[in-house]
This record gives structure tokens, sequence and C-alpha cells, in this order.
């Protein structure tokens, strides 16, 4: 017989999946039609800024989704193969809605950005962010002990997916400022898109120091490339000093991540 708590769990399964096909059926559509005319890359060169990465960096979309894919793929089979019940309530009673959330914001997203709603658009990404940090922070993704299974399906697509949201969102943040008519000078963009890169460096140290979380910090480092790469096709020369920014970003990652690995190494 099957108990309350188990077809609750089977039912939230069902949920995620709808919402994971509803994600990746905007962005086909996105692709496909496109929506309202244009794409997503189209409708961001609307609203130009220098923080946008060159466009083989949205590849990693592919990664993100794929490895969604085998989230959903784990937990359907933990819902309905009864194999390990004790994983189940642990999957289901961290990832609560969040999931779900997360899928619908996604697809909300892309509609908003395509119709040139970009203050809706800067709402829903953090509506997206706040519901990857939650996920986050319920799995206490690097932070606790976990098996195999857990870091594969869960720790590491959410740690992808969290990295590039945050750096999507500054992006957003940005293009909200030309949105609103931001006219600044030429340096002042510069100046701007470097102090964006610095926090997205902040917070990748934070993420490996704190968190123990180097996959987060690696697609910023993959996003910051993306930058350099568009920066150096650009070939403005009072814009090397977003490359160097880049450069600069990428090493202190890359020393940040040798340090903590040493640490755990030494402990």
């Amino acid at each position: 017989m099957v108990s309350h708590e188990t077809l609750h769990f089977k039912n939230k399964s069902i949920f995620n999946t709808l919402g994971f096909i509803i994600m990746i059926a905007a962005n086909a559509l996105a692709v496909l039609l496109p929506i309202n005319g244009k794409t997503t890359a189209q409708v961001s060169e609307e609203y130009p800024n220098l923080f946008v990465p060159a466009g083989v960096t949205f590849l990693i979309w592919s990664v993100i989704y794929l490895s969604l894919l085998g989230f959903i793929f784990f937990q359907l089979w933990l819902s309905f193969s009864n194999k390990q019940p004790e994983m189940l309530a642990y999957v289901m009673q961290r990832i609560k809605d969040w999931f779900l959330i997360s899928s619908v914001a996604n697809a909300c997203w892309l509609f908003a950005w395509h119709y040139h709603l970009i203050p809706v658009s800067a709402v829903i990404m953090l509506m997206l962010l706040i519901s990857l940090i939650v996920i986050h922070l319920n799995f206490g993704i690097g932070t606790r002990p976990a098996s195999r299974q857990e870091k594969l399906f869960i720790h590491l697509p959410f740690s992808i997916y969290l990295g590039w949201i945050s750096i999507a969102t500054i992006a957003n943040i940005t293009a909200l400022l030309v949105y609103a008519g931001w006219d600044g000078s030429h340096q002042q963009q510069i100046f701007w898109t470097i102090a964006m890169i610095a926090v997205g460096t902040v917070l990748s140290m934070i993420m490996i120091l704190r968190r123990n979380n180097i996959t987060y910090a690696l697609v910023s480092v993959w996003a910051f490339y993306g930058i350099l790469l568009k920066r150096r096709a650009a070939d403005v020369l009072d814009e090397n000093s977003i490359i160097h920014a880049c450069i600069i970003a990428i090493g202190v990652i890359a020393v940040t991540i040798s340090w903590q690995l040493y640490r755990k190494q030494k402990s």
C-alpha cells in the first residue's frame, strides 16, 4: 500500500517534470518561432552593453539543461522505483516547490525579455536567482557530506545553474539600466563593466572559500572568458581594460581554487 507521503512525493516529481518540460518548450519557441519575431540575442543587441559575453558562451545552457534533465530522471526514479525511500524523502523535503518555481520563472523570463518588458524580466530573473539560492542552501551544496548520486544529480546541475544565473542577473540589471535611458559615457560604461566583473569575482571567491563550491566559480570563469572574447573581437583600444579585468578575474579565481584545494588536502 502506497503511503500518503510517497504519493505526495510522486505527484511532486511529476509537477517538477512538467515544469522542466514547460521551461524547455519556452526555450525551443524562443529559437524556432522566435517569440515576438526576435531571437533572445537580437533583443539583447537592442540594449547594448559591455558586459555581454560572446555568443559561444551561451552554449553553457545546453550543459545546464542536460544536467537538469539528469536531476529530473533521478527524482522520477526515486519516486517510482521505491528502492530508496529515505533518499526520496530527503530530496523532496529539500527541493520543495523551488525547482518548479525556477522552471516557471525561466520560461516567463523569456516572454518578458522577447516582448521588451525589461523591468519585468529583471524581477523574474531575481525570482529565479532566489529559488536557486534556496535550493543551494537547502541541500547544503558543498558544505555537507553527500552521496555520489546527490553530487552528480543535484549538486552539479544546481551549482552550474546558480553560477550562470548569478552572472545573468548582473547582465539583466545592466540591460535594465540601458533600457531606463542610462547614457553614460563610454568610459563610465567601461568602469561599470569592470565593477560588475569585480562583483562576480568576489561572489566566486565567497562560494569557493565559504561554500566550497568550485563548480560555481568555474562557470564565472567561463562567463569572463566570454566577455574577454567579445571585447577582443570588438577591437576597441579603450576596452582593453575590460580584457585585462577579465584576465585578472580568471587568475584570482584560479588562485582561490588552488588555495581551497590545498586547504582541503592539508586538512
